[in-house]
């Protein structure tokens, strides 16, 4: 019964999940085939950042004599099978889709989730890099972090950089599940700034350590202008304590 109860939890949260992601994208439009045409890389449409972050990455595109790139065509249905190396930046696009379809098959497997709702939750995710998805995915499965539990997930800096990052639902899995977990204490300076401290560091104790693993994060360096820094500071900064440490200490 228990067993029961759990997995219908984590089944309404993971519809959750998705339906906050559908209503935030809801204005977004998602083609079964997508054809552009490209005169010169300053008419290059920003509204697909996905293509221009590949094609730093692929050894070839598919230019014509003048140095532009030619004519595209993709699709986003069942895939071709691949042979050979990439020739041109359809081709190489296929090959990170087949990468990340293999991916989310065995990530879903390893999981026990459901596969469709991966796949579905990995297709909202337009803005993001197809090389992230294909990190998150990969560290999915090493860590055995659920995305539709809200245990990991993308993080976009101000400069467009983006990361992966595990969420607080995911370092208390971590640690509840480590073996070698022996509890973990919270400190803050007495020193404030703007009434808040000036930081908090976070001790990790494992029972085959000797000394605790500890990390000290500052206000100054990590605070933003999100709502939610403006009203759960001190919240903030002891959660960004905690998943640092995690980091050093059990992921």
């Amino acid at each position: 019964m228990k067993s029961n109860a759990i997995k219908a939890s984590k089944s309404s949260k993971r519809t959750h999940t998705l339906k906050a992601i559908l209503e935030r994208q809801e204005k977004a439009t998602r083609e079964s085939t997508l054809e552009f045409n490209v005169d010169s890389d300053e008419n290059l449409d920003t509204s697909l950042p996905n293509l221009l972050e590949i094609e730093e990455d692929l050894p070839t595109v598919n230019r014509d004599e003048a140095g532009n790139l030619k004519t595209v065509h993709l699709s986003y249905g069942k895939l071709p099978p691949h042979t050979g190396a990439p020739s041109n930046l359809s081709e190489s696009i296929l090959i990170f889709n087949e990468l990340i379809n293999k991916e989310v098959a065995n990530a879903a497997k390893l999981l026990e989730i459901d596969e469709s709702e991966l796949k579905a939750w990995i297709d909202l995710q337009m803005e993001v890099p197809a090389k992230i998805i294909l990190n998150l995915l990969r560290t999915m499965k090493n860590l055995h972090l659920d995305p539709l539990n809200e245990e990991i997930s993308f993080t976009q800096y101000e400069d467009g950089a983006w990361q992966i990052f595990i969420t607080i639902e995911g370092c208390s899995k971590l640690l509840n599940q480590h073996t070698q977990f022996n509890g973990l204490v919270f400190n803050q300076a007495d020193t404030l700034v703007d009434g808040i401290p000036e930081w908090i560091e976070c001790s990790i104790f494992r029972r085959d350590r000797i000394m605790p693993i500890t990390v000290r994060e500052y206000l100054i360096e990590v605070r933003n202008q999100k709502d939610i820094w403006r009203k759960m500071p001190r919240r903030m900064l002891r959660h960004r304590a905690l998943q640092q440490c995690v980091r050093l200490a059990i992921a």
